[in-house]
């Protein structure tokens, strides 16, 4: 075989790998633990962001690629928000904030989320502390975001955290 056939076959091979590796990276953290996350909320005073989805909807997709994976890598330290993302069809289950398992469908049933995407701002027990935000074609939507964020932060200051 011509050994620049072979370089060109290795390199197409090289590029299909490294696109596959960057392509799996680019996910959000998957809500699988809350009781975990909880602890986390509680300990940099900021709410948990649940990001509710549906497999091929392409808002989801927007608001995932477009606004929440630039903005975790833009933010760090505390600065970053606690997003987790979890499908209204879904069946790996979640640990909730009271320890209890559920599917991701219940837990999609459990906040009443009809449509997708779907963002609450959650305290560490579980409960909506913030505007909710539903569809991904919000003009300005990182502000829409930000505002709703901090909403959430001042209401959970108001209240006083119980450490469990």
């Amino acid at each position: 075989m011509n050994p620049y056939c072979i370089r060109f076959l290795l390199g197409c091979f090289l590029w299909i790998v490294s696109a596959l590796a960057i392509a799996a990276s680019a996910e959000l953290p998957r809500a699988e633990n809350l009781q975990t996350d909880a602890q986390q909320a509680v300990a940099d005073k900021k709410p948990i962001v649940l990001f509710f989805t549906l497999p091929n909807c392409s808002y989801c997709r927007i608001v995932r690629y477009d606004y929440f994976l630039p903005l975790l890598k833009q933010r760090t330290g505390n600065d970053q928000p606690i997003i987790r993302e979890i499908s209204v069809t879904g069946q790996n289950r979640v640990t909730l904030f009271d320890g209890q398992r559920l599917t991701e469908t219940e837990l999609a049933e459990r906040y009443k989320v009809h449509m997708t995407p779907t963002v609450l701002f959650v305290n560490h027990e579980g409960d909506v502390v913030g505007n909710s935000i539903i569809g991904g074609d919000h003009p300005n939507y990182i502000t829409l975001f930000d505002k709703s964020l901090a909403e959430a932060s001042t209401k959970m200051a108001g209240k006083r955290v119980r450490v469990r």
